[in-house]
């Protein structure tokens, strides 16, 4: 997070008066291009480097900052260091939280906009890390609805560091002060920082492997980041002996480590560690290459461009997620980045004239002198404050009316539904209802209500916890009569226990058992549990086991397969494409082969999913603005099941004109969300797609 000290200006060893960084503002500068390109445009891969830059300026300027004042004072002022935390971070943080609350009660949905409301108080509270940790966020991931005040966990850890390490600092100098060895005063801090920044380390090394989603937000697996840079700033001294050529030398190969980090890491990279650590050395060598010395010939970073870029990095970092996520509903293409672009930087220009530096450079919470000093505070911030507020209530207004794309054109073939002849299949029924969704101009009054959609996932997911069938709740998560027309076995991940009420639904006279695990396929595949996992899925490798033996011994009538089209993302080999196609074909075929005999085997196909109404319903969009289309994950998914069933010998039931009408995929039927997120389907969707099941299934299922 960009809020080390002013302009970064730091004083160097020896040095009267603090000396202007132009190389620390440069790194600014390429720290919040690499996130802002990261979130708009996805590029590049590993953009979000751009905090743990961040993570390692902060740490170095606010150490040295602290030890100065004490070497100057004997002291460490904690009201002097709090009260310039609290006017360099404060006044801007707030403006942003408050006019994106605001704004969020214009762009999102209620439900949505509430939710920002607590985002927003967590992130006030500097503990918006643990809110998005505890929640289980998965920050490379965009299927779900997006806070715009994520991005705040940043300075919540930030803030979290500086309100231990700075008591650390002083009890340290206290204590040496008590047996008198003050000398030994930069000793002790340094051996003190870096046991903090080991163990901190090696904790995240730890925690990325097991739990690496809360590992992304944890100050616990961020601090040794912060630490390298208070490291560097502790030892400063050193680097006064640094001879001039190799100055530019670590710059340059600084640069070159924080660039390839920026391409080299992905999502799928064991992060923050051990992977963080190529961007926080790399940012060090160049901090270092600047510490004690003059740096020179570091052009690219070194300029008044960069300079200014990163003078404005704060505020650019605190608006542009916000224009992003607020933008993204309304705008598409070259448009969206383009607009994006202009009005966060037009945002972030004001915010920093006339919020951070004026705030920053007045007598706010300083103690007062004189009543003249005191008297011209208040009109000051009222200035500021108001004029901020004013432009972002006009950017909030034109975001609200900018004119949205026309939908997508299609044939009147494709939206306007047919009458009824009367002796309709159930698909083609299905099929006038999705065209009248696809038409529809008007929002339904929907039944249920959309304000929760998380609460509309079907029964099964959370009745005896049947998303993870176990031996502790396999029995629990059995439906039907006992000794009825038959027996049922589901099997799969989570899209198979989204498929339960409509196959119990569809076969109430059958015995239904589930074999469900969550992000668990039924092939067996080599499987990371999230995208951002490092490891192998292992809970899913012993689930097959267990599953193969259990339907042996069941001997089901029927065995129903589905799956999630997401998990072709998530193969340990990082295969895609045809590659991919071509693993899961492999693993499906062992599956298929342990399966008993006697049973009829199905593919039910995953859904295509669709638009998340948590996003894209809001009090200024319509229908058309909620129409998704399958990705090329489900294209790929649909042609290896389907080739890999026909081999096996089973039947593959396609789904897509159960939820689309050529590709178009509305995110309702009738008066009801098709889905609960953007992939599983709710319980009103699923138990209203009982009669298309029953239509396609029955011709499979003996008598």
């Amino acid at each position: 997070m960009p809020s080390g000290s002013a302009a970064g200006s730091v004083n160097q060893p020896g040095a009267a008066r603090p000396t202007f960084r132009p190389d620390i503002q440069g790194l600014r500068m390429i720290a919040v291009t690499a996130v802002i390109l990261d979130h708009l445009i996805h590029w590049p891969s590993g953009g979000f480097v751009g905090v743990d830059v961040f993570f390692v300026i902060s740490g170095f300027l606010i150490t040295g900052l602290l030890l100065r004042e004490h070497e100057r004072t004997g002291t460490i002022s904690f009201v002097g260091f709090y009260r310039r935390r609290i006017k360099r971070i404060i006044p801007a943080a707030m403006v942003v939280i408050a006019s994106t609350v605001i704004a969020a009660f214009f762009l999102f949905n209620q439900s949505r906009a509430q939710q920002t409301i607590w985002d927003g108080i967590w992130a006030t509270l500097f503990g918006a890390n643990w809110r998005f940790a505890i929640a289980d966020t998965d920050y490379f991931q965009a299927g779900g609805a997006v806070s715009p005040l994520q991005h705040y966990w940043s300075l919540s850890v930030e803030e979290q560091f500086y309100f231990i390490w700075p008591w650390i600092m002083l009890g340290i100098f206290a204590l040496l002060g008590a047996i008198n060895a003050t000398r030994h005063a930069r000793r002790v801090v340094f051996a003190a920082i870096l046991a903090i920044t080991l163990v901190s380390f090696a904790w995240s090394v730890w925690e990325t492997g097991t739990n690496p989603g809360w590992a992304y937000f944890s100050t616990f697996s961020r601090a040794w980041e912060l630490g390298v840079g208070a490291i560097i700033a502790v030892s400063a001294g050193l680097f006064t002996r640094l001879p001039q050529w190799l100055r530019p030398l670590l710059g340059w190969v600084g640069l070159a480590g924080i660039c390839a980090s920026a391409f080299l890491i992905s999502s799928a990279s064991a992060f923050p560690a051990p992977a963080a650590a190529l961007p926080v050395i790399s940012t060090a060598l160049v901090i270092i290459g600047g510490t004690g010395g003059q740096q020179k010939f570091l052009w690219p970073i070194m300029n008044p461009v960069s300079s200014y870029i990163g003078s404005i990095s704060y505020s650019l970092y605190l608006w542009h997620f916000p224009v992003i996520i607020f933008l993204a509903p309304l705008l598409e293409g070259r448009r969206y980045i383009v607009v994006s672009l202009v009005i966060m930087v037009v945002l972030s220009v004001l915010s920093y004239h006339f919020v951070e530096n004026p705030i920053r450079s007045s007598r706010w919470l300083e103690p007062r002198r004189t009543p003249s000093a005191g008297s011209r505070v208040a009109p000051r911030l009222a200035f500021s404050l108001v004029g901020i507020l004013a432009v972002a209530v006009i950017a909030v207004g034109t975001i609200t009316f900018l004119p949205r794309p026309a939908p997508a054109s299609s044939d009147a073939t494709s939206t306007t539904p047919p009458a009824s002849t009367g002796t309709d299949t159930a698909e083609e029924r299905l099929q006038l209802e999705l065209r009248s969704a696809l038409s529809a101009t008007e929002w339904p009054e929907f039944d249920p209500p959309i304000e929760n959609l998380a609460d509309q996932r079907v029964p099964q997911w959370t009745e005896n916890y049947c998303i993870n069938v176990t031996r502790s709740n396999r029995d629990r998560c059995v439906w039907g009569p006992e000794g009825g027309a038959g027996t049922i076995a589901v099997v799969g991940d989570s899209i198979a226990t989204s498929w339960l009420p409509a196959i119990i639904g569809a076969f109430p006279d059958h015995q239904v058992h589930s074999f469900s695990l969550n992000a668990c396929p039924f092939p067996f595949a080599s499987v990371k549990q999230r995208t951002s996992d490092p490891g192998v899925y292992e809970e899913c490798d012993a689930h097959h086991t267990w599953v193969t033996s259990e339907l042996t011994a069941l001997k089901p009538d029927v065995i129903i397969v589905a799956d999630s089209y997401h998990t072709l993302n998530r193969l340990t080999s990082g295969a895609y494409g045809a590659k991919a196609v071509a693993e899961w074909k492999v693993g499906f075929a062992a599956a298929a082969a342990a399966l008993p005999d006697a049973a009829t085997k199905v593919v039910l196909f995953s859904p295509p999913g669709g638009a998340d109404l948590q996003e894209c319903f809001t009090p200024i969009s319509s229908p058309a603005d909620c129409i998704g289309s399958p990705e090329r994950s489900w294209e790929d998914l649909r042609t290896a099941e389907s080739e890999a069933a026909d081999l096996a010998g089973m039947t593959f039931v396609p789904t897509e004109q159960w939820f689309c009408i050529k590709e178009r995929c509305p995110s309702f039927v009738g008066r009801a969300a098709m889905y609960a997120d953007s992939g599983h389907l709710t319980a009103t969707s699923s138990s209203h797609l009982a009669d298309v099941v029953r239509e396609a299934l029955t011709p499979l299922i003996r008598p």
